[in-house]
């Protein structure tokens, strides 16, 4: 039976086909949207092929902090002392939003 590894022991890394930038203290995320799938809504729908998305002032501190080298026990420890009383619940915050970058394909896990 394999052995479950604990969640605050997990290194987030972001997509490498994820184009960001930092303005203003703010991270913005660029998604192309390349697939074939993707080619043919637009052909259809008019749908856009690059989706931009704006992080707020938390998501774009923890989407920083995602680079390879943080567990995420450590950005729940930036996080703390960067923010303060103003990110707690800091773990349980931490592990929604990671759990959401990861369903969007934006961070794996290792």
């Amino acid at each position: 039976m394999k052995k479950s590894k604990n969640v605050l022991d997990m290194i987030p890394i972001r997509n490498e086909k994820i184009h960001w930038e930092m303005k203003e203290n703010q991270v913005i995320l660029t998604i192309n949207r390349d697939r074939a799938f993707d080619r043919l809504m637009h052909k259809l729908f008019k749908t856009p092929l690059k989706t931009t998305v704006e992080l707020e002032e938390f998501g774009s501190f923890v989407w920083q902090k995602c680079d390879g080298s943080h567990t995420i026990n450590d950005i729940a420890n930036h996080l703390e002392e960067q923010f303060g009383e103003k990110a707690r619940p800091v773990l349980e915050r931490l592990v929604l939003y990671m759990k959401s970058l990861r369903e969007n394909n934006f961070i794996h896990l290792n």
